[in-house]
């Protein structure tokens, strides 16, 4: 595999202002790796071929168990279910807490333990792996940034630090650790914060993604691409350009976040619908451990990543829907929601449309529209109507396209305030005890989450699942965003501290030249600068 990069070189020339470094870039090509010396490739390998073991486990030690809840309508199927659960509140029991008012049963979640079952025990140590497991994956993600970014050469190959290794290793013990603290203790953190917790996590984590892959292939039919000629497509990337970018670069500690956060929500319950949300945690992790790898940037892996959230919503709606999918029940919402996002924008990220006629692009949503009127056409609402229930495609779109727009706005704010606060300063030198006070910012707006999703839990907040769901989402986001210009000052802090030492003894003085450095630490060979920390 070859693929053409640049290699920068610096070279010195004069001035009236004195000495100046002058940095010209020349192509150069990546030496070719073939496909079974890629350690990203192994590692992804290694990361599919254990997410299958996993899930086998998850089925078959349920079955030795006599495990079968597939939802709350199958509760008197088996004796272990009667034994381990509640039944779901289909019919409201007034004044037993999280089990009467509006929509009791969307924010029951069915697999957590009666509970005379729950013990001091059982909660703590599900926090307690779920605590660990967060930390060790932030911090191994914030090595991996902080080294990488300290380093010269290219961002990313196909090579795997020893970061990247670590980050598997954790992520495959804390699965292994989870199926056995399922079959332990059974009950994961669903005890004590809410199901629209979870669902607002993942959310969250997508219109992260939707932020993210803007750059590449704008939000409609590839519109607006970086070759936008019109008013309109260069003024949104323009006012985009900003969030966009700081996006980009922090996104994966709330991906993480999310991933983590949802994955110690769930006990690992044989069921279908269980396991395809732990392979969708799963693969969302490899990711993260495969950061500044080529493997990381293959657009259709991050497409699986996207949209694996299409099969699961569906697949799990149906599944929790009962013996009467008609009517209300979610799942044409959720299904023909996600699929109307692949057909506008998804779909645009991936490398073959580049070479096809900008026209084109419209021919999925063209058969999209076809089969949702088919669809609609007769399923029937919760009086028999055909029809009525055409305004559900578009829940999901309309949710994700706003708070994306609303992600981007409030980091736009962030940076604005940012500016005014340093004085449009980009020096950003922390003391010891300022790394921690950021630091502990960065935690904090992540422990309020949590609190606040304890919080609607302890005190029944009688909010109806979908929308508990999107007010989740909404707060969530603010504080993720917070927390990124936390992050961002302690890896912009160590990067610019590694940058700022010298690593020879030559120095070229420029104290008295206004906007320059006092000193500029290079190396000299044949009056060329072998090494600066400019670069």
């Amino acid at each position: 595999m070859e693929e053409p990069v640049r290699e920068s070189s610096m070279q010195l020339s004069a001035s009236s202002s004195g000495l100046v470094v002058k940095e010209t870039r020349q192509p150069t090509k990546r030496a070719e790796v073939r496909w079974y010396q890629r350690q990203d490739l192994w590692a992804w390998l290694y990361g599919m071929v254990f997410i299958g073991g996993l899930i086998g486990a998850i089925f078959g030690l349920g079955t030795y168990r006599g495990w079968y809840a597939p939802s709350g309508y199958a509760y008197n199927d088996t004796n272990t279910t009667r034994e381990r659960f509640l039944p779901e509140p289909f019919a409201p029991e007034e004044g037993v807490k999280g089990r009467y008012g509006r929509d009791a049963s969307a924010r029951w979640y069915f697999w957590k333990l009666r509970p005379e079952l729950v013990t001091s025990w059982t909660r703590l140590f599900v926090w307690t792996c779920y605590t660990v497991h967060q930390l060790l994956a932030w911090w191994l993600m914030y090595l991996a940034q902080v080294n990488k970014q300290a380093r010269k050469g290219k961002k990313y190959s196909p090579i795997m630090s020893k970061y990247n290794w670590a980050a598997v290793a954790v992520h495959t013990f804390f699965h292994l650790l989870h199926l056995a603290q399922t079959h332990l203790t059974y009950d994961a953190t669903a005890q004590d914060v809410t199901i629209g917790s979870s669902q607002g996590s993942v959310i969250v984590a997508l219109l992260v993604v939707l932020v993210v892959e803007f750059r590449d292939r704008g939000v409609f039919f590839g519109w607006p691409s970086a070759g936008s000629t019109g008013k309109a497509g260069k003024a949104v990337r323009s006012w985009l350009n900003g969030s966009v970018h700081l996006v980009r670069k922090y996104h994966g500690y709330v991906i993480m976040w999310a991933a983590v956060y949802t994955f110690w929500y769930h006990p690992m319950e044989n069921t279908l619908g269980h396991v395809l949300g732990f392979f969708h945690t799963w693969i969302l992790m490899l990711q993260g451990s495969l950061v500044y790898t080529d493997l990381h940037l293959n657009r259709y892996w991050r497409f699986l990543l996207e949209v694996w959230v299409t099969l699961h919503g569906g697949l799990v709606a149906y599944q929790t829907g009962g013996p009467a999918q008609m009517g209300t029940k979610l799942w044409p919402m959720f299904t023909f929601g996600f699929v109307g996002l692949i057909v506008l924008t998804q779909l645009f990220g991936l490398p073959f449309w580049k070479h096809l006629p900008a026209w084109t692009r419209v021919f999925p949503s063209l058969v999209y529209l076809a089969v949702t009127l088919y669809m609609y056409s007769w399923l029937p609402d919760e009086y028999g109507r055909p029809w009525t229930r055409l305004w559900e495609p578009v829940v999901i779109p309309a949710n994700q396209y706003g708070f994306a727009l609303y992600i981007c706005g409030l980091v736009t704010f962030g940076l604005y305030v940012e500016r005014k606060l340093t004085n449009g300063s980009t020096k950003n030198i922390l003391s010891n005890f300022g790394r921690a006070a950021y630091v502990c910012g960065f935690l904090c707006m992540y422990l309020i989450k949590i609190i606040i999703s304890w919080a609607f839990q302890y005190f029944d907040i009688h909010i109806p699942g979908t929308a508990m769901m999107i007010v989740h989402e909404s707060i969530f986001i603010v504080f993720a965003v917070a927390a990124a210009f936390f992050v961002r000052r302690v890896v912009e802090a160590n990067t610019q501290k590694a940058h700022a030492e010298p690593k020879e003894k030559h120095e070229i003085p420029g104290m008295v030249i206004p906007d320059t450095y006092g000193s500029i630490p290079v190396s000299l060979e044949n009056g060329k600068v072998k090494e600066s920390v400019l670069t």
